[in-house]
């Protein structure tokens, strides 16, 4: 399950290896999403991945203080900007023609904006996560089908359920991940993440 992310990060700098694995878990689709967007060829994005997990954990010390460090948002991407930029320059030193389908000369001044909404939509995903996390599967499975756009009478039908069934259900799944997102946005109010 999701840990909420000051919880996770809370964990992680007291020492806890299994908040370690969980941070990997939680933070590699992200990562491996701004390598492919970034144009790091599929072969390579694991070790994106790796050299940014070593950046984040130096000698397996979390090295993130948000005193020193600021937001951790921010602090993440400019290591997975950094690594990804060695990659390439490591790539241009030995010759390598690696092809990125990003402008010549990989122009990186758009990196926070793009990461923004990368961060944006993997936060949301991991919100969806937990809520999958929180409730009932049969819960969890009304909400998801109404989210592909079935009414609850539609939804009510396919799952042999009363429609108000289905309007209850829904409404417990949005509070929930009202919640999820309120403290999200709490601890970045940049995020901006839409209330449903």
């Amino acid at each position: 399950m999701y840990t909420t992310r000051a919880t996770l990060l809370e964990k992680i700098a007291a020492g806890n290896e299994v908040s370690w694995s969980e941070f990997y878990d939680t933070y590699k689709s992200l990562i491996l999403s701004e390598a492919r967007k970034r144009g790091v060829p599929e072969s390579d994005r694991d070790d994106i991945v790796q050299k940014t997990m070593l950046g984040v954990f130096h000698d397996g010390v979390f090295t993130y203080r948000r005193q020193k460090d600021g937001k951790f948002r921010s602090w993440l991407g400019s290591i997975i900007r950094n690594k990804i930029a060695d990659y390439f320059r490591e790539a241009e030193r030995r010759n390598t023609v690696v092809s990125t389908g990003l402008p010549e000369g990989r122009d990186w001044d758009d990196f926070e904006a793009g990461f923004l909404e990368e961060y944006r939509t993997h936060l949301l995903r991991l919100a969806m996560e937990e809520l999958k996390a929180r409730v009932d599967p049969e819960i969890f499975e009304t909400f998801a089908l109404c989210r592909t756009g079935c009414s609850d009478t539609e939804a009510a039908r396919k799952l042999g359920l009363r429609s108000n069934t289905v309007t209850i259900r829904k409404r417990r799944c949005v509070e929930i991940l009202n919640g999820i997102i309120r403290s999200l946005n709490q601890s970045d109010p940049d995020l901006n993440l839409p209330i449903l």
